[in-house]
């Protein structure tokens, strides 16, 4: 029982360090992205605010707009990747809570059933009745004890 035990906060104390580990990369990646959504929401305020400048040529727009897409599909993927580490971030909550409760009931003392009596088969059998006291009370004990044996 013991080395089970101990086995189990083994496996809980690793599962504790994955966990870790995995929400550390999780907020790195969610900073990362968090970063790349400010820079894209950066460039495309000034270029919203910005007061329009003279096209520099044909050929130039064409390669600004290309870059504008890929920035905006960067984005787009940026948000939903984003959208993932969160649920991801509440998935190792959730488990947390989990191995938590899974500590909390390994450090309850166990306490051991109490045996049971096996169950008869069948119905119980009828309870049985309680002594009913005579109707009329006998005043004379001695006497109707000496009816009783002449009977």
């Amino acid at each position: 029982m013991r080395s089970r035990y101990e086995h189990a906060l083994a496996e809980v104390e690793e599962m504790k360090r994955t966990l870790r580990e995995h929400a550390q990369r999780v907020a790195a990646r969610e900073r990362e992205l968090e970063q790349l959504r400010l820079e894209v929401a950066g460039r495309q305020g000034r270029r919203r605010s910005s007061a329009p400048i003279a096209p520099a040529g044909p050929d130039r727009s064409e390669e600004l707009a290309g870059k504008i897409a890929e920035a905006e599909k960067r984005e787009r993927q940026a948000v939903q990747e984003l959208a993932l580490a969160k649920a991801e971030r509440e998935r190792l909550d959730e488990r947390e809570q989990a191995i938590r409760k899974v500590e909390r009931e390994l450090a309850a003392p166990s306490e051991p059933e109490p045996a049971r009596d096996p169950e008869p088969e069948g119905e119980p059998p009828p309870p049985t009745p309680l002594p009913q006291p005579p109707s009329d009370p006998d005043l004379e004990p001695a006497a109707g004890a000496e009816l009783r044996k002449q009977r």
